[in-house]
């Protein structure tokens, strides 16, 4: 009784309290809390989410971040939720009233993702997507938008394989290689067709990359090699706000091959000679008094890469926004401004960006957006190319005198002197690209379940090109002219005009019944193009300081003139079904017609299905629910298109051109290649299978593991030589590929320390399995059983010890002996041919990976960003690594070179003139794999209380550092991301810059 008692008195005493209670909330019902929702920057934040916890009751706030609420109870607690900021949950207290502000937070972006005409919470996304912040797009200093993208997404290869400024684009593959043709993938800037680099990062919110067919398949026949959505910022409050951001900073060469000075390269020439039994080319007086600078003017020692890199290579961004507007009307108006200079003294590259996004409210169901951009990119480089003037500088012997004392320039390689041709007085290539683009959308929305959107976007986009080269005179060091090169001055100009066209209207139904939720999405495009482009020429500038076609002999003037047009019309839809927000279901397709290819063949279907389910929102998993709050298995299957294979390829074209019949001259036309009107689409069909997970709330996992085959690529079969004719095209190749994806991302704090890491990790295996026989030659090759663009040459196995080794084994290539390069014989005819070559090697990239790590103590932070892939091949040839190729010179790693006191030497002998072991082979093949320090950045907040009297919301500068270190195993001196060629590209360059961030 005594036990028994204590419990009906604690039970009475519940129900006295839940009297209490009911009582109280029943006084309290029906009472509504308002607030407004602003950023952490105190701008207004619109459709924020707001729930009352443990409830269904939801709302958004209104266009100027206000909201309001019912609720029950002065002890509810309503939680605040938004794409890129941190969920927030308040108590209410009994306030009845109630402003909150959100904090940022990149890893919660992913909550909703902008997918194909629209958006997606993520939770209930069914295809394989990632999504890119506007943080980390923007913490890098990089000229061209496409190189921000590399390491930032898993499945996503970016290869930066110059720093030229203008040239220093990204190549971007999404999911390995699929076609032998085009495999750029689709960019839509607010959906919109564009480039990605003519868009400044800092106007981009966010970068979703559909991947595989069920995110990429409402695209269609474009979407084949993975589509790129950008989404540019908009207004996001009625104050007038302005933030500037800027920085400053120098450029410095990653690598330069080190090559040797004047008396090793004569010291090592008449090693050369005299093991190629001829006398030494250079006495030892030459030597001693060039290496004593007797006379600089006779025995020059001319450091080439010194007195080519003469640019500052100091580079420079400002951009401005400004956000603002009232409550119908709203704008964010942009001015960007970037400049590079390179590290040759005419190279260049600048940017000018205006762009005004402007959002207008005509009522609750009518809205429009009309996005204006304005902007022109403008690259200089010398007019011989940035190419040629690398090319000579890292080739060139030393023993040649660059500029004489006088200042006349020597003479160089046969008038060939980088010197002259890279400066001011050597010419100019110049483009400017100024583009329009106006993208407008009016959206009705007649019943909250449905909303439809007409959009127009035209783009204008012109490139006009000056190539103007002069003709210069080189000396001998007795004042006398060696060399006029090229003999006469020229100008090359060419100008080219696009109109591009985009039309499309969607509607978008979107009903929920109990827990079944229906999203249908319908619409129809038409997209055109059409360009224009005219091209000029003249020779013998009396006055090259005029560079004008004017200026020129018009006894020499040549034009020509050219236009193309093709048009895309298309039909696209889109279902989502979602029981729960468990099981999930989503069917795509598009209908697409193209002029492009002949009649009876311009028209595909590609369809998709993907499928989802959260077992993470199963009863039988709530157990686990504190550990692993989201768990998610999707699968997905769709076929896509590839129209990217040329503009008419179905037809022959008609060769024009003139032809001489007596003493008259004609034009005529010929029909050089034959024709194939039933070649249609490219065609992919991609399937997917992976899960999304979230473990202890901080953990976030990705994986998926897919299959994409290529079929009915395009290829020039061989036709029998009786023809007359070329061979057309045919869709008769096959690739696939295999390969998996991982991300993982890991946020936490401890106390004022904030931390994350983002780790991203791929792999995808190439090959491709139909030529229909036809194998290639080359150095890079595309055959059947091997990788797209594997490396081809004679399997190396190891030097001759021996001249008796060279007489014993199969024939080889000129005079062979001891130290010589020995080749495998493949097929045991006992000589060294064209036959015997093999698959040496693999160019694609595998097992790529990076780290995103961002580290936070109150007002500081720290960003480390490491970026690499774990296997590849890479082959160098020519003068880059052949010593004494073509005439050129060495570099100070040929000094270990085979004799018989070094015959594990890293070189063969140096043999001057003998083309053995200039043959493309295994030997000259490195390893490309490498680990690259890709961006550090230290950065400092200043606080509200020291700035707030200065009229400035927020203050950060930083001070940051991009390609530090690569540690790899690749050829000394070169770029691991260049792994194949001749080593004559402008490199990557290393960028130390300080940086200003400020809101007024």
């Amino acid at each position: 009784m005594n036990l028994f008692l204590p419990k009906f008195l604690k039970g009475k005493w519940h129900y006295l309290c839940f009297l209490l209670l009911f009582t109280s909330s029943f006084s309290y019902a029906q009472t509504v809390v308002t607030g407004t929702v602003k950023d952490e920057k105190g701008e207004i934040l619109p459709r924020v989410g707001v729930k009352l916890k443990a409830s269904t009751i939801t709302t958004v706030s209104d266009i100027d971040g206000k909201y309001k609420i019912q609720v029950s109870k002065p002890t509810d607690t309503l939680i605040f939720s938004y794409i890129g900021y941190k969920q927030l949950e308040v108590p209410l207290e009994g306030r009845t009233n109630l402003n909150v502000s959100l904090v940022a937070d990149n890893q919660v972006l992913g909550e909703v993702v902008v997918v194909g005409y629209g958006t997606q919470k993520k939770v209930n996304l069914t295809g394989a997507v990632s999504v890119v912040s506007s943080k980390d797009l923007t913490m890098r200093p990089v000229g061209q938008t496409s190189a921000a993208l590399q390491g930032l997404a898993p499945g996503v290869t970016v290869t930066q394989n110059s720093g030229r400024p203008g040239g220093d684009a990204g190549t971007i593959r999404i999911r390995g290689i699929g076609t032998l043709n085009d495999a750029n993938p689709l960019v839509l800037i607010d959906n919109v067709e564009g480039s990605l680099n003519n868009i400044d990062p800092n106007i981009i919110e966010s970068v979703s990359i559909l991947k595989d067919a069920a995110s990429a398949s409402i695209y269609g026949s474009r979407a084949a090699n993975g589509v790129i959505l950008v989404t540019t910022k908009r207004a996001k409050s009625k104050q007038l706000t302005v933030s500037y951001n800027s920085y400053a900073g120098v450029q410095k060469l990653t690598n330069l091959p080190d090559l040797v000075n004047a008396v090793d390269h004569m010291n090592l020439t008449n090693l050369a000679y005299t093991n190629t039994d001829r006398a030494p080319l250079f006495s030892n007086a030459v030597i001693e008094n060039t290496r004593n600078r007797t006379n600089p003017d006779l025995y020059p020692d001319t450091d080439w890469q010194k007195e080519v890199l003469t640019g500052s290579g100091f580079m420079q961004n400002h951009f401005v926004t400004i956000n603002g507007g009232g409550e119908k009307v709203r704008f964010l108006t942009s001015f960007g401004y970037f400049d590079q200079a390179g590290l040759l003294e005419t190279s260049n590259f600048r940017r000018f960006t205006i762009r005004n996004n402007a959002d207008m409210k005509f009522s609750d169901k009518l809205n429009m957006s009309i996005d204006v951009q304005i902007n022109n990119r403008i690259t200089k480089e010398p007019g011989r190319g940035s190419n040629s003037v690398f090319n000579q500088m890292n080739r060139i012997a030393p023993i040649f005198a660059g500029v004489f004392s006088n200042g006349n320039y020597g003479e160089g390689s046969n008038g060939n002197n980088p010197i002259a041709y890279s400066g001011p007085n050597g010419g100019l290539s110049k483009i400017s690209n100024p583009g329009l683009l106006l993208n407008a959308t009016l959206s009705y929305k007649p019943f909250n379940w449905l909303q439809a959107d007409i959009t127009v976007a035209p783009r204008y986009d012109q490139a006009d090109e000056d190539v103007f080269v002069t003709a210069i005179k080189t000396y001998k060091a007795d004042g006398t002219v060696a060399f006029t090169s090229p003999a006469l001055a020229s100008l090359d100009v060419t100008n080219s005009r696009s109109l591009y066209n985009n039309f499309r209207g969607t509607l978008t139904a979107t009903k929920a019944l109990s827990k079944h939720n229906f999203k249908l999405l319908a619409g129809a495009s038409r997209e055109d193009y059409t360009n224009n482009n005219l091209t000029a020429s003249r020779t013998t500038f009396i006055f090259p300081d005029y560079p004008v076609l004017g200026t020129g002999s018009s006894a020499t003037q040549l034009n020509n003139g050219s236009k193309s047009e093709w048009a895309l019309q298309s039909v696209f839809g889109r279902f989502n079904y979602n029981f729960d927000e468990r099981y999930l279901l989503e069917v795509n397709g598009r209908y697409d017609g193209s002029s492009r290819f002949a009649q009876g063949k311009r028209y595909g279907f590609f369809p998709s299905v993907s499928a989802g389910w959260r077992v993470s929102q199963e009863k039988f998993f709530q157990s686990l629910s504190s550990g692993i709050p989201e768990f998610k298995i999707r699968a997905s299957w769709g076929k896509l298109g590839n129209q990217n294979i040329g503009t008419y390829p179905a037809i022959s074209l008609i060769q024009l051109g003139a032809y001489s019949i007596g003493n008259q001259t004609y034009t005529v036309g010929a029909l050089n290649d034959a024709s194939n009107s039933n070649i249609t689409w490219e065609s992919t069909e991609m399937k997917d299978i992976g899960f999304d997970a979230v473990i202890f709330k901080k953990l976030n996992i990705t994986f998926d593991y897919y299959e994409r085959i290529t079929t009915d690529i395009l290829l020039k079969l061989d036709v029998p030589i009786i023809t007359g004719q070329a061979p057309p095209f045919q869709n008769a190749g096959t690739v696939k590929n295999k390969g998996w994806e991982l991300g993982l991302n890991y946020a936490g704090n401890v106390k004022e320390f904030k931390y994350s890491i983002g780790i991203n990790f791929s792999d995808v295996k190439n090959k491709v399995t139909d030529l229909k026989g036809v194998n290639r030659t080359g150095i890079t090759v595309s055959n059947e059983g091997y990788a797209i663009n594997s490396l081809y040459g004679f399997e190396a196995i190891g030097y001759f010890a021996s001249d008796a080794e060279v007489a014993a084994s199969p024939v080889q290539f000129g005079a062979v002996k001891a130290g010589d390069i020995k080749y495998k014989d493949q097929n045991g005819d006992n000589k060294i041919t064209d036959l015997d070559n093999v698959i040496i090697g693999n160019t694609i990239p595998r097992y790529t990976y990076s780290a995103n790590i961002n580290l936070a103590y109150k007002n500081l932070d720290l960003g480390i960003f490491l970026q690499g892939v774990g296997k590849a091949n890479g082959y160098l040839y020519a003068q880059s690594v052949m010593p004494f190729f073509n005439g050129g010179t060495v570099q100070e790693m040929h000094k270990d070179n085979w004799n018989p006191q070094n015959t594990n030497a890293a070189f063969p002998r140096l043999a001057f003139g003998e083309s053995n072991n200039e043959k493309t082979s295994s030997f000259w093949i490195k390893d490309a794999s490498y680990l690259r320090l890709k961006n550090i950045q230290l950065g400092y907040k200043f606080s509200p209380e020291v700035i707030k009297k200065m009229g400035l919301k927020s203050v950060r500068i930083y001070a940051n550092a991009s390609n530090l270190f690569t540690f790899d195993k690749f050829w000394d001196g070169y770029d691991v991301e260049a792994p194949v060629g001749t080593g004559n590209i402008y490199p990557q360059v290393k960028v130390y810059n300080f940086g200003l961030d400020v809101n007024f």
